[in-house]
């Protein structure tokens, strides 16, 4: 970045007029942006000035450091900005650090040159304009653009904050897939293999988000009861959970799910053919190692395409399997039993235990679900 000083004349309130000095510098899309050299009476002190906003001295008072000196560790496990921040009760789990740490270093690769004192709101706002990325994502780069100004204060800068603009976010429904589409999908031959056709057979079959059909171990399960235990799921960074989402380690918000006869057919089929331990992954493509999101949506969009399903403005995706298992579940189950079994309320029913002996106990509170399990592909 390069700045460059003038000296213009700036007329006072009681209408005089004086020369002051103040610099400019060119954007990514080459617009020219003026400033103030603030408390500068010579080219001198100008030069001074603006050398500092090139990180060429330390300046605290002007918020002079680069963007990527400032960020350089933040949201490292172990460096003093992410301990200063469980101080103050910012308490971050392994994959909130990794998903920050990830946004640190796009911010830095794009802004690492520049001052904090020299971005301009509009300036970030633009740059976002031209990813093709949803509102939520967007507004999550603002937050930790905005975590560089805080983590700013503690290095000694004193840089004011701007105010960022947030985006909208217009996240559609995912749409639901017709019996015909059901039928039209579950052919083997539209999966690469027995893996994913299994992996997404069980997802619609018990209503399953992508990360926890992506963490189901053999133990879950239970071919005696004809039920799976939905004990935790896979976040980014293939870490896995001991709970369930909206759930803690000390309020797991576990919770059972029926299974159809023709889904514990498939996957005792499926077990005969590869023999998986009782902490192992069922579904993995490298030893022991779970699938990654990105490879499971992939695998999907292309069954989807191979099955003949045309999409026309829905919005078909991994996520429409669970849209479709709370859909069919509905026609022949209550609310209450269908919210149990996909676990959308915080009620002392849905909290289901991992020791096996409260399975029969977690069962009796899904009343005719058996049944309508079987009926989940007519």
């Amino acid at each position: 970045m390069q700045f460059h000083v003038f000296k213009k004349p700036k007329k006072l309130k009681n209408g005089q007029t004086v020369k002051r000095w103040y610099y400019y510098y060119l954007d990514d899309e080459k617009k020219q942006h003026q400033k103030a050299c603030k408390r500068c009476k010579s080219r001198k002190e100008a030069e001074d000035y603006i050398r500092a906003l090139s990180g060429g001295a330390t300046d605290h008072k002007s918020g002079s450091a680069l963007i990527k000196n400032i960020a350089r560790d933040m949201f490292i496990p172990s460096s003093d900005h992410v301990k200063r921040l469980v101080q103050l009760g910012r308490v971050y789990d392994e994959y909130t650090l990794v998903d920050s740490r990830r946004f640190i270093t796009r911010i830095i690769e794009t802004w690492g040159e520049r001052t904090l004192a020299s971005i301009e709101p509009t300036e970030v706002a633009k740059h976002l304009f031209r990813i093709e990325r949803g509102g939520q994502w967007k507004n999550r780069y603002v937050k930790i653009f905005n975590e560089i100004y805080e983590e700013a204060k503690w290095q000694g800068y004193n840089i004011q904050k701007p105010r960022f603009d947030t985006f909208a976010v217009r996240a559609k429904k995912a749409n639901v897939l017709t019996t015909a589409e059901l039928n039209a999908l579950y052919i083997p031959e539209n999966f690469p293999s027995d893996i994913f056709f299994v992996m997404f057979l069980l997802c619609v079959s018990a209503g399953l988000r992508l990360g926890e059909i992506r963490a189901v171990r053999r133990k879950q399960i239970f071919f005696e009861h004809k039920c799976i235990l939905v004990d935790g799921f896979m976040k980014r960074g293939l870490v896995r959970t001991t709970y369930n989402k909206k759930g803690s380690p000390e309020n797991p918000r576990l919770r059972v799910a029926m299974l159809p006869d023709s889904t514990l057919k498939r996957l005792a089929e499926y077990l005969t053919a590869h023999p998986i331990g009782d902490d192992d992954y069922m579904f993995s493509e490298d030893g022991n190692k779970p699938i990654s999101q990105d490879r499971a949506q992939g695998v999907f969009e292309r069954a989807i395409a191979r099955a003949g399903i045309v999409k026309g403005d829905r919005k078909i995706v991994c996520h429409s399997l669970r849209y479709t298992f709370v859909t069919r579940m509905r026609r022949e189950l209550p609310a209450e039993t269908v919210m149990k079994m996909v676990g959308h309320l915080n009620v002392e029913q849905t909290d289901y235990y991992t020791d096996t002996s409260a399975i029969e106990e977690s069962i009796a509170g899904l009343i005719g679900a058996a049944s309508a399990a079987d009926n989940l592909f007519m």
